[in-house]
């Protein structure tokens, strides 16, 4: 941020009446609206800024402690002053509830790794902050109830131009910058989806043929056969026998290393049913981390044609957790947990553990994913609804498609995965 545009922007706001609203929109982007326009604080740390009425959409409900004193003391506030000092700009507020009123103030600092909107009181005390600051990390101090001591003065080394147009500026700052972490973010998705396509892509090529697992558990077979045949020729000190089929062929078999030689047939046998057992779960095994590469390629389009940051937000791999079902991918959108079967043991597993009013949908007439939406309200959100939609389209492999959905209590499971249902809406999705 720089400081001398921070003057000019505490300067308009300096200008201003009433805070409208106050809240949080993203992670680290709160809005104020202040009179008609729109002022959003970036507070990413080491690339904040400010930028005037764009068009940002809100990502969740945030509920911190934070978030709560920030709508309370600041929404329908006047503006008393607004002072800009080097990269921090501290709002000063009137605050009116049940009659009374209050003097607070907030100061975005944009201080590098120390980036940070705190709120105060009239004496400079923290009441919250969007980043307590212990003194673990800093001899500076920030959390409730602490009076926030003054940051050193610094000299600030910056090119200063002209700017005509405040808001126009401020728009295109944010669109180059907005495309750069859209871009770094979804390299970052990619990569790791990539990194996973790698892994599954191997433990595919490496399965054995099943053929070839076939005619391993046959010689392994004869080999026992003809070895217990010749249990008088095995001495223990012999690496191999070398004797004849019984077809009369020349045949060497090797000697393993067993406590007793005798053992040597249920060694091969063992061996042989090894393979054959194998060989029969080939084809489950490819068929599993097909419907896994499968899943992945579907996942990374989906991240591909992802047009904003709250997208991407929703779309990012959850961390690894222990409880984790490698069946059933987990998705989070505005505090509503969305699950998706990953194939058809995921797809079974969700039916059966989903609650009667958890909503269930899926791609119409084709073959796909089955997803709910985790419920304990009396409506889900339409928003909501057409988040999950998209995830049933895109997870049948789809670009395009309708989608039907419905209360879990109206679904009836016929065979596997397979269901029937009714009560029914259908939404259209294109990705």
């Amino acid at each position: 941020m720089k400081a001398f545009i921070l003057k000019k922007i505490a300067e308009l706001i300096k200008q201003k009446n009433i805070i409208k609203k106050a809240f949080r929109v993203d992670e680290n982007l709160i809005l104020m609206q202040i009179d008609e326009d729109k002022f959003y604080f970036d507070l990413t740390k080491g690339s904040g800024d400010i930028y005037i009425n764009i068009d940002y959409p809100l990502v969740k409900k945030f509920k911190a402690p934070f978030d709560i004193v920030l709508e309370r003391k600041f929404t329908k506030a006047k503006i008393l002053d607004a002072v800009a000092k080097e990269r921090i700009l501290t709002i000063i507020a009137e605050s009116r509830s049940n009659f009374k009123s209050e003097i607070v103030k907030i100061r975005f600092e944009f201080t590098g790794r120390y980036t940070n909107a705190i709120i105060l009181d009239e004496e400079d005390r923290v009441i919250e902050a969007l980043r307590h600051i212990s003194e673990n990390l800093s001899s500076r101090v920030v959390k409730p109830g602490e009076k926030l001591q003054e940051l050193p003065p610094i000299e600030i080394k910056e090119k200063v131009f002209e700017i005509d147009d405040l808001e126009k500026y401020t728009k295109a700052l944010f669109k180059k910058k907005y495309e750069t972490r859209l871009k770094q973010k979804k390299e970052s998705i990619i990569n790791k989806i990539d990194k996973k396509i790698k892994e599954i892509q191997k433990k595919l090529n490496s399965i054995e043929d099943k053929d070839k697992l076939l005619e391993k558990s046959q010689k392994y077979k004869l080999f026992a056969d003809v070895a217990m045949a010749n249990l008088y020729q095995i001495k223990p000190y012999m690496k191999e026998l070398k004797t004849y089929d019984f077809e009369g062929n020349e045949i060497t078999i090797p000697v393993p290393e067993l406590k007793n030689i005798r053992e040597i047939g249920n060694y091969y046998y063992k061996l042989s049913k090894k393979m054959k057992q194998k060989a029969k779960n080939v084809e489950i095994e490819k068929e599993h981390l097909t419907k896994q590469l499968e899943f992945l390629k579907n996942y990374k389009k989906l991240v591909e044609k992802a047009t904003n940051l709250a997208e991407l937000n929703i779309y990012k791999p959850s961390k690894k957790d222990k409880k984790e079902d490698e069946n059933i991918a987990k998705f989070m959108y505005d505090d509503y947990m969305i699950l998706v079967g990953k194939n058809e043991k995921g797809n079974i597993k969700l039916l059966k553990q989903a609650n009667a009013n958890d909503y269930w949908l899926h791609i119409k007439n084709y073959p796909g994913a089955h997803v709910i939406i985790k419920n304990n309200k009396l409506q889900i959100p339409q928003k909501v609804l057409q988040e999950a939609a998209k995830l049933a389209v895109a997870f049948s492999g789809k670009e395009e498609g309708e989608v039907d959905y419905t209360k879990r209590k109206f679904v009836k499971v016929k065979e596997r995965a397979n269901v029937e249902y009714g009560k029914y809406s259908t939404l259209k999705v294109r990705i």
